[in-house]
């Protein structure tokens, strides 16, 4: 059961983040602690992340929703890039925020908007 948990939930983060960055992620989170990042690996992306019932576009947006609220930007940023790769556009990016903005604030807001434009827009050559 675990080795199959495993295996989606690999599959998941690669369909998110692409296999390198998934790879990378992983890697990160073992030197931490190995029984941690399997843990995450299979529980959250293996088992939370493909159960039935919501599309991945859907729990990206409610993951990125829930983080936006909390104000977690570096891995709201990491969740925009994941969105992107599964076809959530710069349209409904924008609309999330505008629409959460009621609901967690005006400074969640423009934090979420930061991380939007780190994530989108094109990095500029350092003088």
């Amino acid at each position: 059961m675990a080795d199959d948990l495993a295996k989606k939930g690999m599959e998941l983060r690669t369909k998110l983040f692409g296999a390198k960055a998934a790879a990378a992620g992983h890697e990160y989170l073992k030197e931490f602690d190995e029984d941690f990042a399997n843990f995450l690996n299979e529980q959250l992306f293996g088992g939370i992340w493909t159960r039935p019932g919501l599309e991945t576009k859907t729990r990206s947006m409610i993951t990125m929703a829930a983080l936006m609220a909390l104000g977690r930007g570096p891995e709201l940023r990491v969740h925009m890039r994941g969105a992107l790769n599964l076809g959530i556009t710069h349209t409904e990016l924008k609309e999330m925020i505008f629409h959460l903005s009621q609901y967690s604030g005006v400074p969640t807001a423009v934090e979420a908007m930061r991380a939007f434009r780190e994530v989108t827009e094109p990095k500029k050559p350092k003088a």
